[in-house]
């Protein structure tokens, strides 16, 4: 003999109902503390690329006008100049990788406002086609900004490469 059930389906329905709810408002809980701390963490990364190779173009050009002042003749100065490209393509390499994390985070936010919310069956919070398709364009521009920071990283090696080289062959 099994007896009377524990719960009415309307009892059921609403305890699905505040599952639900609660699913909401930890998955838009955790998304706005995910997104800030990738927010803050990209705005430091682009940052730091934006100052080392904006400092570096400052410095060298400081320093080649030093040399350049003094005894121009005795250093050549074109082998710096590929150093001072480095460094430049370094600063925008950094400006398109913080332009492209400005759409990736507005991309962000579309695809948060198009989740579809459910509130009878789980799970709770789906995708829609829309926003598979924001996702999509989300993750291409994303490893577009992530290819770039790489290389704005890696000029700057290439510039300290040449700084290097032009130092120790110059006799500076």
């Amino acid at each position: 003999m099994l007896g009377k059930p524990i719960f009415t389906d309307k009892e059921r329905t609403q305890m699905r109902h505040d599952l639900a709810v609660r699913a909401h408002d930890r998955n838009d809980v955790m998304l706005a503390e995910r997104q800030k701390v990738a927010i803050e963490s990209a705005n430091v990364a682009i940052r730091a690329m934006l100052l080392i190779n904006g400092g570096a173009v400052v410095a060298l050009l400081a320093f080649l006008g030093t040399l350049e002042s003094g005894n121009a003749e005795a250093v050549s100065l074109n082998k710096f100049v590929s150093a001072l490209r480095y460094f430049a393509y370094g600063v925008g390499f950094s400006a398109i990788t913080a332009a492209l994390a400005y759409v990736v985070n507005l991309l962000n936010a579309d695809i948060q406002r198009s989740m579809d919310y459910s509130y009878d069956e789980w799970p709770f919070v789906r995708e829609k086609k829309r926003s598979k398709q924001l996702s999509w364009i989300r993750g291409l521009l994303h490893v577009l900004a992530i290819v770039l920071a790489a290389g704005s990283l890696w000029v700057f090696f290439q510039g300290v490469n040449q700084i290097a080289n032009a130092v120790s062959t110059s006799g500076v």
